[in-house]
């Protein structure tokens, strides 16, 4: 599948009440593709957030700035459409808590998603069964 195709498609599933366009490219896609939703500035509280072209001109120390301000300050939920030649590969975005959705064959292009929700799930032994219980310890 294209990835323009599958991020129009993921965007109209989110279908967010706001969205944060990191670049230019980003805003006319977005405003192609959810007609009737606000599209904010990259530095205004949103949703979502959408890049396109935001991480194309930046090392990696850079897109790796503007991913943690974007996902601090700006929205819960990043999808990224990273080319192949980009700043981070698929191992840095891991590590910032990105999933690969989609892998474009025809230019490499991948699309990266990072949703605060579902960045680390509870284990299972953080629940009130593990917990400590003081009134079994003696003094």
């Amino acid at each position: 599948m294209d990835w323009r195709a599958y991020l129009a498609a993921r965007l109209a599933a989110l279908r967010p009440a706001r969205l944060g366009a990191l670049d230019d490219e980003a805003r006319a896609f977005a405003a192609a593709h959810l007609p009737g939703v606000p599209i904010l500035a990259s530095d205004a509280p949103a949703a979502l957030a959408l890049g396109i072209a935001a991480l194309d001109r930046l090392d990696a120390e850079a897109a790796r700035h503007l991913i943690h301000r974007v996902r601090l300050y700006v929205a819960p939920r990043l999808l990224l459409a990273a080319r192949a030649d980009g700043p981070l590969d698929d191992d840095a975005f891991r590590a910032l808590g990105f999933e690969c959705e989609l892998r474009d064959p025809a230019d490499g292009t991948r699309i990266q998603a990072y949703d605060l929700a579902t960045y680390k799930p509870v284990p299972d032994w953080l629940n009130a069964r593990f917990w400590a219980h003081p009134e079994r310890w003696e003094p």
